[in-house]
C-alpha cells in the first residue's frame, strides 16, 4: 500500500496538492505514533526528490501543516527539514 501511495503522490502533477495530500496523512497519525509519522515521512522524500517548492502561500501552509503534524508524531524536526530541503534546490 505504501507503494501505492507514493506513486498517488509523486504522480500528481500540482505540488501544492501533493504537499497537501502529505499533510493530510501526516495529521491522520496519533500522537506520538512514529511509525505512522514515518510512512508520511518516506512518502515525503520520494515526493520531494521530483519536486520543485513553487514558494506559493498555500504549499507554504501545507508544509507548515506537515511539519506540525509529523513532529507531533515524534518524527525528528532534523529528519523531516533534511526532506524538506531537497525541495528548495
Amino acid at each position: 500500500m505504501l507503494v501505492l501511495v507514493s506513486l498517488a503522490v509523486t504522480g500528481c502533477k500540482n505540488p501544492t496538492k501533493g504537499l497537501e495530500q502529505l499533510a493530510d496523512r501526516a495529521c491522520e497519525c496519533a500522537e506520538n505514533d512514529t511509525a505512522c509519522g514515518n510512512k508520511v515521512l518516506a512518502d515525503l522524500a520520494v515526493f520531494a526528490d521530483g519536486t520543485k517548492a513553487p514558494g506559493s502561500s498555500a504549499f507554504n501552509q501545507a508544509g507548515i501543516r506537515l511539519n506540525d503534524c509529523l513532529v507531533s508524531a515524534g518524527v525528528k524536526p532534523r529528519e523531516l527539514t533534511a526532506a524538506l530541503e531537497k525541495m528548495a534546490r
